[in-house]
């Protein structure tokens, strides 16, 4: 590329000094204040062209990679209030004695690309490609969007369009905000001039510009805002923010879209609110999108949907579990809680009992599974029936209370042994006709304990309980509930975090394999709580291929270093009196300590990684381990040791048996294959490899002979980064070390202390 004959506009070749044929731009023409020169190279890669866009932290380049020879966007950091530009035009320099304030805006500059970065596989965000530090300030890179802002799209379209195109563009953006939140980032400047319609049809988020900049002393760096589309706390320096306040903004583009109108001003609304109603301006919508377009606009934050997702339901006509459930959650608490007060129209029919207890309409459904729990004295619903593929990640602990309890359990791929849990065929009950409505007080709650679970929970005296296990049903009432502590599903449960990521499969698995029910859908997710206990629930839906629906709740409560309690429950969709009762039995339940489990985290802080595995298989103990490589300029390396036997730990290095979990970069490897190829190499060997799923993600395998000894090495891809598990074992050892070796690589994450 000849810079002389280059349009910074666009990047195509042109004749020099002449405005540009294809874009019109004129090189001649002043650039902005404070802009880098045009054909200015940075990081020796990328080439600055012309300014997209001027914000209050920053300036948005085009830009020109010069290796993958593609058109980038280019964010530097530029707060104007802190900075100006160098009279050499290139580096920054600072207006006053600011330097920690703009140093830790840099850095929080620079978090946020980090955080994107890991976001660049989220369908509808921009991505983030490199970051660096230049000039003294920072700058990010990013996809370049083709396509034209919504802003512009409405112009285009009369300035308003019709509502289900306005949500088939914003969902989207909406959901993928979700994520965003999850990573307790914030945009803060959601409007149509910040989301873009590509070429394709396709809405994309951009400008993370606004996102939760603060000084180190606790102010804002400044009031981030943009009049009609900034809730009220944003004029405030210290306002509570939280995702509710993106909530807001949305709701304000929605409404901007539908109308052709901007809301009045947040604190304009404060003290007369004049904001009309969208059907107060003659455009006909649902009535369920509509509440839901005004509760996203309330003034106040305690009025709001506390997060993304429940505004996504209430637009989708679906009813909130905390609409249906009374609860006294302050807004503090539901910081990142879902479905207070959505708004949906769903109808209900409430379920009614004959006095001899048999329900109209029981869900088929849900009958089986109140015959399958009753035959099924040990529950494993994640690991039972059409999971046993994928029993390697499927570590639960199956409950037995008779004799004081007993622990078992199940291994984690290869360790332990699971129950084959068959589905029993049984009749659906023939509904009574022209039942009568029961006149029966509620029942007397008792207090329940739940063995090994060390827990208590409250059910109702006419609940029956399944041959002592954690299972209770009414089968009257069509309703019936079980307790486990899982610490492995779709991957590794540290926390209520890692239940969040793992919803999606957490529901598929109950809903698929249990109640053999395909037809379903997460009504509601999000933060919650039992007790003074933190939890996360999960509320759904599901209809069988009769055509009948039931409502489910899993709701997981915070347990002791890894792993979650699992309250699951359904009751017939509708029945208001039992959901009621459900959720009044969930909030009783309450721990008294850590649940009898041989399994125990193990954590390797100078190796980075953690994992969860059975003590009897690691009797030798677990050490962060420091050795040092002379092969291929290594040096120093730390890595996860888990020894079978202490014979094993005393063993001279490399000698004892035994499993080994690191990250890839300690051995100056990145990729998986690159972890099998450094074990070709070692060992001389060039066996085929092999991929499978564990812990949530794909691994590549390598297996080998060496001096009389096997080894087995995996590697695979997590959070961005290669970690790899490795073992050595023998015949005598080899059930015990494999089955280590599955449970290290079925829980492997990131650990930093």
């Amino acid at each position: 590329m000849n810079p002389e004959r280059v349009c910074y506009g666009c990047f195509a070749e042109k004749e020099p000094g002449i405005p540009c044929p294809r874009c019109g731009f004129n090189e001649n023409d002043e650039q902005p204040y404070l802009a880098l020169p045009l054909g200015t190279i940075l990081n020796g890669r990328y080439l600055v062209g012309k300014v997209l866009g001027i914000g209050g932290f920053g300036i948005t380049y085009l830009g020109y990679d010069l290796t993958l020879e593609i058109k980038v966007a280019i964010k530097e950091y530029m707060p104007s209030a802190l900075a100006t530009r160098h009279p050499d035009h290139y580096s920054v320099a600072l207006t006053g004695r600011v330097e920690e304030d703009y140093q830790y805006g840099m850095e929080r500059f620079l978090d946020e690309a980090k955080i994107l970065a890991k976001l660049q596989n989220t369908p509808h965000i921009v991505s983030v490609q490199n970051y660096f530090k230049e000039n003294g300030t920072a700058y990010f890179v990013m996809e370049y969007i083709d396509g034209m802002s919504l802003k512009a799209y409405l112009a285009k379209n009369g300035d308003k369009i019709p509502y289900n195109q306005a949500i088939a563009i914003l969902q989207p953006i909406m959901e993928a905000l979700v994520q965003v939140h999850a990573l307790n980032l914030l945009h803060r400047d959601i409007s149509p001039d910040n989301i873009y319609i590509t070429s394709k049809g396709e809405s994309r988020l951009l400008d993370f510009g606004a996102a939760r900049f603060a000084l180190g002393d606790g102010k804002s760096v400044s009031v981030i805002l943009k009049h009609g589309y900034a809730p009220e706390e944003q004029y405030s320096s210290h306002g509570n923010q939280g995702p509710w306040t993106d909530v807001y903004a949305m709701g304000a583009t929605l409404y901007r879209c539908i109308t052709g109108q901007l809301p009045p001003d947040s604190v304009e609304r404060i003290h007369g609110d004049t904001m009309k109603r969208p059907s107060e301006l003659g455009f006909r919508i649902p009535a369920h999108v509509e509440n839901a377009i005004m509760k996203a606009l309330s003034v106040r934050t305690e009025d709001r949907f506390p997060n993304m997702e429940a505004f996504i339901g209430a637009l989708n006509g679906r009813v909130s579990v905390q609409d249906q459930v009374a609860a006294s959650i302050s807004q503090r608490t539901q910081a990142t809680a879902y479905g207070q007060g959505a708004y949906g129209q769903t109808a209900y029919q409430s379920t009614s009992y004959s006095v001899d207890g048999a329900a109209e309409g029981k869900p088929s459904a849900f009958s089986r599974f109140l015959s399958y729990m009753k035959a099924n004295p040990v529950v494993a619903w994640v690991s039972g029936g059409g999971l046993l593929a994928v029993i390697a990640l499927c570590i639960i602990l199956p409950i037995t209370l008779s004799g004081g309890g007993e622990k078992r359990p199940t291994g984690g791929g290869g360790g332990g042994n699971t129950p084959v849990i068959s589905q029993p065929q049984t009749s659906n009950p023939e509904p009574t006709t022209d039942p009568e409505p029961t006149t029966e007080p509620p029942a007397e709650m008792v207090a329940q304990d739940l063995g090994i679970l060390n827990a208590t929970i409250e059910i109702p005296s006419d609940y029956t309980r399944v041959e002592e296990q954690t299972i209770f049903i009414n089968e009257a009432k069509g309703c019936g509930m079980m307790m486990d502590y899982l610490w492995n599903i779709d991957g590794p449960i540290y926390s209520l975090a890692d239940v969040e990521s793992q919803r999606e499969a957490i529901a598929a698995n109950l809903m698929q394999n249990l109640f053999e029910v395909s037809d379903y859908q997460i009504l509601a997710a999000g933060p919650d709580q039992v007790g003074s206990a933190g939890a996360y629930q999960i509320y759904l839906e599901g209809t069988d291929s009769e055509g009948v629906s039931n409502e489910v709740v899993i709701m997981a409560v915070e347990g002791y270093d890894f792993g979650c309690y699992f309250i699951i429950t359904s009751y017939p969709k509708g029945d208001e009196v039992a959901e009621a009762e459900i959720h009044s039995i969930i909030q009783s339940f309450e721990s008294n300590g850590a649940p009898e489990v041989s399994y125990e985290m193990w954590c390797a802080k100078r190796a980075g990684v953690k994992v969860i595995v059975d003590t009897s298989l690691a009797q030798g103990g677990g050490v962060d381990l420091e050795a040092t490589l002379n092969v291929n300029g290594i040096g120093t390396v730390y890595e996860m040791y888990l020894y079978p036997t202490q014979a094993d730990r005393d063993a001279p290095l490399g000698e004892g048996f035994g499993v080994e979990v690191g990250r890839a970069s300690e051995f100056n490897i990145s990729t998986p294959e690159q972890v099998v190829q450094y074990q070709k190499d070692l060992s001389g060997t060039n066996n085929e490899t092999y991929t499978f799923r564990s812990g949530g993600v794909e691994w590549l395998a390598y297996d080998f002979t060496m001096a009389g000894k096997n080894f087995s090495y995996a590697g695979a891809m997590i959070d961005g980064e290669c970690y790899f598990v490795g073992c050595m074992f023998n015949d005598s050892n080899k059930d015990t070390i494999t089955a280590l070796y599955n449970q290290a690589m079925a829980s492997v994450r990131p650990y930093s202390g």
